[in-house]
């Protein structure tokens, strides 16, 4: 089990339902903003967002795998910049 950085999604997405995320780590890594096209701008907590191996967003639970998250609700975020 590898624990996944905040770092590590930082970044632009392109959500499998259309429009674009972008996720960025504020200036002390301890807290992840999201800009989501549906839900707006959501700042995180870097521990709440990276959970262990995986990732929690609205209490959905997300696999990051290459370029590529992967959700429990069946949306997939591919890493585009």
């Amino acid at each position: 089990m590898s624990l996944v950085s905040p770092y590590q999604t930082q970044g632009k997405w392109s959500h499998s339902s259309g429009g674009e995320i972008e996720v960025t780590v504020d200036s002390t890594g301890q807290s992840v903003v999201i800009n989501h096209p549906t839900v707006g701008k959501q700042t995180i907590e870097s521990d709440k967002f990276c959970h262990g191996d995986g990732l929690d967003y609205f209490g959905f639970k997300g696999k990051l795998e290459g370029n590529k998250i992967t959700w429990n609700n069946g949306v997939v975020w591919t890493k585009i910049g």
